[in-house]
């Protein structure tokens, strides 16, 4: 699997990216080439600094895990310079899909190599057994001229980004985009107070609304676990097919060592049904070593059976205002959103987020 191959430019190869101990051992500076790339490549296609990689976390996000494979590896020119990232990651408990991304330095575009480490992405896939993979392209929410329309029926991707010919070239089809959205705390939280406090009134005595700073506390974590698993087949999804999710106490449990151990800090606010004990909803919010930079929204859901009861105005408005406090040298927030999904962009919308960055979600069958 690891095997070097070769791409169809003289002395350029693809091979596996070696993972130091940690991001100061001696063998890691083809680690941090690497996150270069992706920063260098996200600052590029999103126009902002939103998705700038920080090594240490990355480092340990790219480990297979209990619950995830994953495989890096990296373009190198005639120099044995870095010039692009590919990363595949395959659920131990799915079958079918397969997640991969490809990174190339803006300035070497155009030269085969994204195509190169493309193929050879589907290859990895196919090799695991997957039959489907997916992808995603970041472009600025502000490039003009022709668009590709999402399937799903709202959102499109500018059809000049390079990424998007990319894949179209590969034969990679749209399924879904996304809206990036950041909230700024510069700006007042009064009306997320004004939203919650609306909203508790809305929800009523059954359901009590619950914050916790990871690891969640043990009544919870088994109706926590729960709701996290129902992310994977009840979001909206577009033309994509997620596979269900396997989520229990030991996994988030698991999740929240692997937080820790990258330096992170999580916190979560819920909704418990009263009646049955039952998490009905719950948002996620996560920062990493750097508490000076951006915060990044995890998952966020009401299960179906809960909803209508302004469960999400209440998760999302009561964790910025506890994450603020929490973490308040974190300038802003960044969430991602299917274009499809009203009911939340409705209450981001009105909590304060301003789209920032589209993201194209493509699939291609193997």
């Amino acid at each position: 699997m690891f095997d070097t191959i070769d791409i169809p430019h003289p002395g350029v190869r693809i091979a596996a990216l070696p993972l130091p101990a940690t991001t100061d051992a001696a063998d890691a500076a083809d680690l941090l080439a690497a996150a270069d790339i992706i920063t260098a490549a996200g600052r590029h296609d999103s126009g902002t600094d939103l998705f700038d990689v920080e090594p240490a976390e990355w480092l340990v996000g790219l480990q297979s895990t209990k619950y995830a494979e994953r495989v890096v590896q990296v373009a190198r020119d005639g120099d044995d310079r870095i010039v692009g990232v590919l990363i595949l990651e395959c659920q131990r408990d799915g079958e079918k899909n397969a997640s991969g991304s490809v990174f190339v330095h803006p300035d070497l575009r155009g030269r085969g190599i994204e195509d190169a480490l493309l193929a050879e992405c589907e290859r990895l896939a196919r090799e695991h057994g997957r039959t489907v993979l997916h992808t995603w392209n970041l472009v600025r929410a502000d490039l003009p001229g022709e668009r590709l329309a999402s399937p799903a029926g709202l959102g499109a991707v500018p059809l000049a980004a390079d990424t998007t010919q990319l894949l179209l070239r590969r034969g990679f089809t749209l399924g879904q985009v996304e809206r990036v959205s950041v909230f700024d705390f510069a700006d007042s939280l009064d009306h997320a107070r004004r939203m919650l406090d609306e909203a508790l009134a809305k929800a009523g005595p059954d359901y009590r609304a619950v914050w916790w700073k990871s690891p969640a506390p043990d009544e919870h974590v088994d109706g926590y676990a729960y709701a996290v698993s129902r992310m994977a087949t009840d979001v909206p999804s577009g033309e994509l097919e997620w596979e269900e999710e396997v989520w229990d106490a030991e996994r988030i449990r698991y999740r929240e060592q692997l937080k820790a151990t990258a330096g992170q800090i999580m916190a979560v606010t819920a909704v418990a049904h009263e009646p049955t004990g039952a998490i009905a909803a719950f948002n996620e919010l996560v920062i990493g070593r750097d508490r000076h930079r951006r915060s990044e929204n995890y998952g966020t859901l009401v299960l179906p059976e809960h909803r209508g009861h302004r469960l999400g105005t209440i998760v999302k408005c009561l964790g910025l205002i506890r994450w603020h406090e929490l973490v308040p040298t974190s300038p802003s927030v960044m969430t991602f959103n299917a274009e499809e999904n009203r009911y939340m962009l409705d209450v981001n919308e009105a909590v304060g987020f301003r789209p920032a960055v589209t993201s194209g979600e493509w699939k291609k069958e193997l």
